[in-house]
């Protein structure tokens, strides 16, 4: 079907989440070492694109900034620079998080070269200005769709990617910000419409973003579109989400199409995963959505 090559690029930041209690971090920037330890490169056929490594995560806080706002924006440009570096080799870069915030990178990378649409499997990361935000991991599709401070315009534009351009699938419903997000263009597809046809959402959002004005589109995604009851390893576990075989469907169809152009994986978070259950079970799914990537 395809000639590019997966390339695994693992981006380990907890730079964008909460502290998870007093003198701890945020577990997930252990996630691309379990994908790995689990063979996920080898089942791929991947190349191995390396690591960006994080800055130092700093928890303390000011109510009315981002947490690790600088630290945030010189790895964003660290990681589109790696990103670019696989798109302009025609692979496809597979990049494994971390927190959400590692999406502004990606943004950032695909703003450079064209005009690129967005499927966020995830909740709805439009969080912002409110005085007790404060975690670019909560604001992360606001901010790559030109909402937010210093981090949704690192190039000095913005947006990175337009919001009609940005599709939601499996939000939960009733999200407070919801709203908010559709008044801004953005679409969303709920998660009891994927439920009840993961293919026809898949082929929904397909439709918004297979035109000539993109030059392809990237598909993130986060575990805790997966329901809390299935998957508690993740920052913040809510019920009502996807199965994982939900999930499978969504993103093999994705992949199917020529215009995709790369992958992200976040928010797994090994720390709260003791046997790596989660782990297994997330790796198991990446492989069988890739199940028909190569001829």
């Amino acid at each position: 079907m395809t000639t590019r090559n997966p390339a695994l690029l693992d981006a380990p930041s907890n730079l964008g989440l909460r502290p998870p209690e007093p003198g701890a971090v945020p577990g997930c920037y252990k996630a691309p070492g379990v994908f790995r330890d689990l063979g996920l490169l080898s089942r791929l056929g991947a190349i191995d694109a390396g690591v960006v490594t994080p800055p130092r995560y700093l928890p303390d806080w000011t109510p009315g900034t981002v947490r690790n706002e600088a630290a945030i924006a010189a790895y964003s440009r660290q990681v589109a620079d790696r990103v670019t570096a696989i798109l302009e080799r025609d692979d496809l870069p597979v990049v494994l998080g971390g927190d959400c915030s590692i999406v502004v990178g990606v943004a950032l990378a695909l703003h450079r070269r064209g005009r690129f649409g967005l499927v966020y499997l995830d909740g709805l990361d439009y969080r912002h200005d409110g005085p007790d935000v404060g975690a670019a991991g909560g604001e992360s599709l606001a901010l790559v769709t030109g909402v937010g401070g210093l981090l949704a315009e690192l190039d000095g534009t913005r947006p990175y990617l337009r919001p009609s351009d940005t599709i939601v699938v499996g939000l939960r419903p009733g999200d407070e910000y919801a709203g908010e997000a559709a008044a801004a263009g953005l679409h969303l597809i709920d998660a009891p419409t994927v439920s009840r046809d993961p293919l026809l959402a898949a082929d929904q959002a397909l439709r918004l973003l297979e035109h000539a004005e993109l030059d392809g589109f990237w598909v993130h995604i986060d575990a805790d579109v997966i329901d809390g009851e299935l998957l508690r390893a993740v920052d913040s576990p809510e019920p009502d989400g996807l199965t994982f075989d939900e999930l499978v469907t969504v993103v093999r169809r994705l992949l199917a199409s020529p215009q995709v152009v790369g992958v992200d994986v976040t928010i797994y978070d090994p720390d709260r995963d003791p046997d790596l259950h989660g782990g297994q079970q997330l790796t198991d799914a990446l492989v069988k959505a890739f199940a028909n990537w190569r001829a």
